[in-house]
């Protein structure tokens, strides 16, 4: 290993300038990375729920809800009711939005003197002015399901504005845009933005805030407690040097390989940051060392002594994030993992060769001083206050000790048992973050904002299937847990009943095809059925 050392000393200016254009070459890639904060893309490809929810995606004009709540004293009014159709017509005509429902344009199904009238409820371009045509709209949604807790919650102080993604939208800038335009308006009222593209809007906020925040945040504490430790800059600017170095080409690779930022892998720096010092530290640590004890040696026997213990925890932590890649099921613990290993491998290699070059060239210029941590004066820091103390407590009652850790290894095993999972997304975000307030506010007036999908094939204009799916969705809504379902069936029952025949699906197909002829055109009918009716979905919310 001497040889080597000896070899890396030798060859100092040419790995530094390496170091130097392999940086320069992942840094820039690095500024060039995405973050992807979509949960359902890190499923793996062959999962069969993740294959169905995309292909309802894809089959029923979008899975991906995004609401707007709109909180004011009373919704049903002139000015309210306005907001509404504004913000209903202005999302419509936005890229990567698929479908919008509110109060502005829902379809609605009532009898008549003709027989069964399917127009919407409120016509957008004739808003009720009138107190007593408002009153009488109001009594009328109240004895709606369709619309009482689900477009307007029930007190009427909050209406919801729905839309959906189209499969090939960028989440990011829909997301934007809305918020943008929406909240340019003069609103008679609070906006509040929920749903999946909302959530992972500022999800994608979080996670570089996190970064701008944490990275920082963990060089200064790793700076303070190297300060305490060596007393001299190269043993503070080195080992930081290194794992930034470290950080930026592991990222970098990243980016340069296609791969995204996500909830997870954005831990990555901070992992480095404390994994990639403390490689560097030890070899300073084991150069200072016999450098004290031999000035015109030590450089190269303190590189070769610490080489091979640095290797085997490198390598040995390296294999333990690599164990994601076999043991993992989502795909961005599995990145993790391949990433962060090659990150700590990156580590291992700065600490054995840029490292030590950094340290033949000052200690060429100026020879490096001995540590005051390994002075004689040093009662004052780490070793002799913190360490020495340790070591001969640990000396003195081994007994002891194996006592106190086996009762504490028994009590934490315990307690693996009493993990729960979890992994609503709204628990990403503080209470008092805008969109978990909106998230509450979804759950407790609007039925939540999570979609729920079940999906029915077979002849969809057969009274036996239609009759099953309507049982489904009474199944569903008396789960306390799913506020708001619709299918095809729903809309025929209501049909049937506007005509006074009960709210029910007919028994005769025939009666069925007729009522579904009514319904042909109709906008929502695409995100219901496919083209060929013998797909039929019920959406539903919990």
């Amino acid at each position: 290993m001497e040889k080597l050392a000896g070899l890396i000393i030798r060859l100092r200016w040419f790995l530094i300038a390496m170091v130097v254009l392999l940086t320069a070459f992942f840094g820039f890639h690095l500024v060039q990375i995405t973050i992807n904060s979509d949960i359902i893309s890190t499923l793996p490809e062959d999962d069969p729920i993740a294959g169905l929810y995309l292909s309802v995606g894809d089959e029923f004009g979008g899975n991906d809800m995004g609401m707007i709540v709109l909180e004011t004293d009373v919704v049903l009014t002139n000015e309210v009711l306005l907001d509404v159709h504004r913000i209903t017509d202005s999302i419509m005509f936005m890229d990567g939005i698929a479908t919008v429902t509110s109060l502005t344009n829902v379809m609605d199904i009532r009898s008549s003197e003709w027989g069964i009238e399917i127009g919407k409820l409120i016509d957008p371009y004739d808003l009720p002015v009138e107190q007593q045509v408002l009153d009488h709209l109001g009594a009328y949604i109240d004895s709606v399901d369709m619309y009482r807790g689900s477009l307007i919650s029930e007190d009427g102080t909050s209406t919801v504005i729905m839309f959906t993604l189209t499969g090939d939208a960028d989440h990011q800038v829909v997301a934007r845009g809305i918020r943008d335009m929406t909240e340019g308006m003069d609103i008679h009222g609070t906006l509040f933005f929920g749903g999946v593209p909302m959530m992972m809007y500022d999800v994608n906020s979080l996670i570089l805030s996190d970064i701008t925040l944490l990275v920082p945040l963990v060089f200064v504490l790793i700076a303070v407690l190297l300060f305490i430790s060596f007393r001299n800059w190269r043993g503070i600017v080195l080992p930081l040097l290194t794992a930034g170095i470290a950080v930026i080409w592991t990222m970098g690779l990243m980016s340069w390989t296609g791969y995204e930022l996500t909830v997870i892998t954005n831990i990555i720096p901070v992992v480095l940051l404390a994994i990639g010092s403390a490689y560097s530290i030890h070899v300073i640590n084991s150069v200072q060392l016999h450098l004290s004890g031999d000035p015109s040696g030590g450089l190269a026997r303190g590189i070769a002594a610490i080489s091979v213990p640095v290797v085997l925890a490198s390598v040995t932590t390296a294999i333990g994030f690599v164990s994601f890649v076999f043991g993992a099921y989502l795909t961005m613990i599995r990145e993790f993992g391949v990433f962060t290993a090659a990150g700590t491998l990156f580590s291992l290699l700065l600490s054995l060769t840029f490292v030590p070059a950094m340290l033949a060239i000052t200690h060429r210029s100026q020879g490096i001083p001995e540590s005051r941590a390994y002075s004689k004066q040093t009662g004052v820091y780490l070793p002799q206050r913190v360490l020495l103390p340790l070591v001969n407590m640990v000396l003195r009652y081994p007994g002891r000790l194996m006592v106190v850790w086996g009762a504490s290894i028994v009590l934490f095993v315990s307690g693996i048992f009493l993990i729960q999972t979890s992994i609503n997304m709204i628990y990403y975000f503080k209470p008092h973050f805008p969109t978990r307030i909106a998230e509450d506010l979804l759950q407790e007036k609007f039925g939540g904002s999570t979609p729920l999908f079940v999906v029915f094939e077979g002849d969809l204009q057969d009274p036996e299937l239609l009759q099953k799916m309507d049982r489904t969705a009474s199944y569903m809504k008396g789960d306390p847990n799913v506020g708001v379902t619709q299918s095809v069936a729903d809309l025929i029952a209501q049909m049937n009943d506007a005509m006074d025949a009960g709210h029910k699906v007919p028994d005769d197909r025939a009666k069925i095809e007729q009522l579904w002829f009514l319904l042909e055109g109709q906008d929502i009918m695409p995100q219901l059925v496919n083209s060929t009716l013998d797909r039929g979905v019920i959406s539903g919310r919990f």
